[in-house]
Protein backbone atom coordinates (compact mmCIF):
# COMPACT_ATOMS: atom_id res chain seq x y z
CA UNK A 1 0.00 0.00 0.00
CA UNK A 2 1.10 3.70 -0.72
CA UNK A 3 2.37 5.09 2.34
CA UNK A 4 1.20 8.55 3.04
CA UNK A 5 2.19 11.25 5.37
CA UNK A 6 0.64 14.38 5.62
CA UNK A 7 2.19 17.68 7.12
CA UNK A 8 -0.11 20.64 8.52
CA UNK A 9 1.81 23.50 9.59
CA UNK A 10 1.00 27.39 10.72
CA UNK A 11 2.39 28.89 7.52
CA UNK A 12 5.00 30.24 10.17
CA UNK A 13 6.59 26.62 10.20
CA UNK A 14 7.12 26.43 6.39
CA UNK A 15 10.78 25.78 6.44
CA UNK A 16 10.62 22.87 8.65
CA UNK A 17 7.76 21.60 6.95
CA UNK A 18 9.73 21.70 4.18
CA UNK A 19 12.69 19.94 5.11
CA UNK A 20 10.56 17.39 6.72
CA UNK A 21 9.31 16.54 3.90
CA UNK A 22 12.56 15.87 2.04
CA UNK A 23 13.58 14.03 4.83
CA UNK A 24 11.19 11.69 4.80
CA UNK A 25 11.49 10.74 0.81
CA UNK A 26 14.84 10.19 1.29
CA UNK A 27 13.84 7.80 3.84
CA UNK A 28 11.05 6.55 1.54
CA UNK A 29 11.46 7.68 -1.94
CA UNK A 30 7.98 5.77 -2.75
CA UNK A 31 6.23 7.58 0.14
CA UNK A 32 3.63 10.51 -0.73
CA UNK A 33 3.74 13.48 1.13
CA UNK A 34 1.40 16.56 1.26
CA UNK A 35 2.06 19.59 2.74
CA UNK A 36 -1.16 21.39 4.01
CA UNK A 37 -0.03 25.34 5.19
CA UNK A 38 -2.70 26.68 7.73
CA UNK A 39 -2.91 30.54 8.88
CA UNK A 40 -3.76 29.83 12.72
CA UNK A 41 -3.62 25.78 14.40
CA UNK A 42 -5.46 23.46 13.20
CA UNK A 43 -7.00 20.50 15.93
CA UNK A 44 -5.59 22.99 18.29
CA UNK A 45 -1.87 22.18 17.05
CA UNK A 46 0.59 24.34 15.27
CA UNK A 47 2.42 21.28 14.00
CA UNK A 48 1.06 17.96 13.24
CA UNK A 49 1.91 14.90 11.69
CA UNK A 50 -0.29 11.75 9.92
CA UNK A 51 0.82 9.05 8.46
CA UNK A 52 -1.80 7.14 6.70
CA UNK A 53 -4.46 9.24 8.59
CA UNK A 54 -3.10 8.48 12.13
CA UNK A 55 -1.31 11.27 14.11
CA UNK A 56 2.25 10.79 14.52
CA UNK A 57 3.25 13.82 15.76
CA UNK A 58 1.58 17.27 17.13
CA UNK A 59 2.10 19.93 18.88
CA UNK A 60 2.68 24.00 19.21
CA UNK A 61 6.06 23.79 17.51
CA UNK A 62 7.70 21.07 15.25
CA UNK A 63 10.21 18.77 16.64
CA UNK A 64 13.05 17.28 14.47
CA UNK A 65 12.66 15.60 12.01
CA UNK A 66 14.88 12.14 13.49
CA UNK A 67 11.97 12.00 16.05
CA UNK A 68 9.34 12.13 13.24
CA UNK A 69 10.72 9.47 11.01
CA UNK A 70 11.35 7.61 14.19
CA UNK A 71 8.08 7.29 15.41
CA UNK A 72 6.61 6.90 11.96
CA UNK A 73 8.93 3.98 11.30
CA UNK A 74 7.90 2.36 14.78
CA UNK A 75 3.93 2.63 12.92
CA UNK A 76 5.20 0.71 9.82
Amino acid sequence: SIMLVTIIYNTDFGEQAASLKGDVQLEWADCSVNKIGVKDSLVGAKYQVQLNGNIVYTGQEPTDNTTIINSIKERL
